[in-house]
């Protein structure tokens, strides 16, 4: 009978972890890039309404996309001029009933300098999940650690420079994609990433929540992985692929006591 392969990683070298989803917290990022934003945009306009509070109206905003998302359907090829205009409609229609309160005319003009500027704010203002600065300084002690991301260079080593990971995460061993080449899953970043850090590939571990991105594509170049799905349940640790198992956890801290040593 075949022996199956490891439950868990196994004579681990170096680990490279994926930024948004991962370690960056979209929806934390969101709410505080979105406060930000809102109390620039009203200035010294001052309201008696007790609505016009902008954790409320952030609160109203996810209420409504999350009412009305279901009904985007992104092509996985790129996003279509038709598609763009959905989307603009559907964030249109949430910044209405979160703005209700507040003296915006929010046309189509509004909602793409709103987002336009949340974009450039999550540069400054991502949020980290509260256990992957300790996490990150911790297994730095012991692996050689990198990014592997489908965000572009300049944003991933700024963001972190800002969370002060420099140290841990120096930007020879940040690797991103390249517009027009290859993003995630396409093996060739991650060979590179290999390539790069001197690490064969049995000997390194990408942790990400990215089942198809993170996962598949780095199990395809002989890579071992660690799926990060906090929402997945107490009792799930594995999931199979093939003859493999990946490990599953739900927050990025279960990384010490899962990877093991590296090999002498």
């Amino acid at each position: 009978m075949a022996k199956e392969k490891g439950k868990n990683p196994t004579g681990v070298r170096t680990v490279f972890f994926d930024m948004n989803n991962t370690m960056i917290d979209p929806e934390r990022s969101f709410e505080q890039c979105f406060t930000n934003i809102l109390i620039d945009f009203t200035g010294r306009w001052d309201s008696d309404d007790p609505d016009a509070v902008p954790e409320k109206a952030v609160a109203q905003y996810m209420e409504e996309w999350n009412k009305r998302k279901d009904k985007l359907q992104i092509s996985r090829t790129g996003t279509t001029d038709k598609e763009k205009d959905k989307t603009l409609e559907v964030r249109k229609a949430c910044l209405k009933a979160a703005l209700k309160h507040y003296p915006f005319a929010v046309n189509d003009t509004f909602v793409q300098s709103f987002f336009r500027e949340l974009k450039k704010q999550q540069r400054q203002h991502a949020v980290l999940f509260p256990d992957a600065a300790e996490t990150i300084r911790e297994l730095a002690k012991t692996y050689q650690l990198g990014i592997i991301s489908n965000g572009s260079r300049e944003v991933q080593e700024e963001m972190v420079r800002r969370f002060g990971l420099s140290e841990e995460l120096p930007r020879e061993r940040i690797f991103t994609s390249i517009k027009g080449e290859y993003r995630k899953p396409d093996s060739e970043i991650f060979k590179q990433a290999l390539k790069e850090t001197a690490t064969p590939a049995s000997q390194a571990v990408m942790v990400g929540d990215s089942w198809s991105n993170d996962i598949v594509g780095a199990l395809k170049c002989g890579m071992q992985a660690v799926w990060v799905s906090r929402s997945a349940g107490k009792k799930i640790t594995q999931r199979k692929v093939g003859k493999s198992k990946v490990s599953v956890i739900r927050q990025l801290k279960e990384l010490s006591s899962l990877l093991p040593a590296p090999p002498q």
